[in-house]
């Protein structure tokens, strides 16, 4: 399946791989529960099913991310190091490779965001428009891993963002990265990223303090 010789949507046949493998069936059996397990096979039930090997996306990483987050119970200030760290280099990778699509899609989530009416609706906005800097970025592999470590982080208690400044000053750095990446200055686009997040940051500190 990692190196394309097994496609997606093939039906995996149990006796052939017994008699190909010489493993047991009971060995094999147990093979198909782990690949089920972390996503790369699926069961498919009726007089026509079995087992079939998945498409290999993004989440096979974002599971294993989230789990061993959870799992090693990493500190959320940790996250935020992560974040201050990824969020510059996604926002100067989307100046790279960001395509009109990509333009088209986060200056609609910024127009909505600057019409959320409430706090709960800001932050919901709020991690769906950096979420698109992520996929604008067009690396798989770093925007899978922001997609799990990112809303963590962008996803205070709404009364977080219940001052109308707070949200305007949100919406003006977000609008301010937004033109760097449509102008495709990367290195403005990282700074310019880097400032809001460590204001974002400072702001959690400041409200846990």
């Amino acid at each position: 399946m990692l190196d394309g010789r097994i496609a997606p949507g093939q039906v995996l046949n149990e006796r052939e791989i017994v008699e190909k493998s010489g493993l047991s069936r009971g060995s094999v059996r147990e093979a198909f529960r782990v690949l089920e397990t972390e996503g790369l096979v699926s069961t498919r039930r009726g007089r026509h099913g079995g087992r079939v090997a998945l498409q290999l996306d993004g989440d096979v990483l974002r599971r294993s991310l989230d789990l061993f987050i959870r799992g090693q119970q990493v500190p959320m200030s940790v996250l935020a190091e992560t974040i201050q760290v990824f969020e510059p280099a996604l926002a100067e990778l989307a100046a790279r490779h960001r395509s009109d699509e990509d333009i088209a899609v986060l200056e609609d989530l910024l127009e909505k965001l600057d019409r959320a009416a409430d706090s709960p609706r800001f932050v919901r906005g709020n991690i769906q428009w950096h979420l698109a800097v992520a996929r604008a970025s067009h690396n798989p592999i770093l925007a899978s891993i922001y997609q799990v470590i990112g809303p963590d982080l962008l996803t205070p208690k709404p009364e977080g963002f219940a001052n109308r400044q707070i949200r305007t000053d949100t919406i003006n750095a977000q609008r301010r990265v937004l033109d760097a990446i449509i102008e495709q200055d990367c290195a403005l686009a990282r700074r310019r990223m880097e400032k809001h997040i460590i204001a974002y940051n400072q702001q959690l500190e400041l409200k846990s303090a």
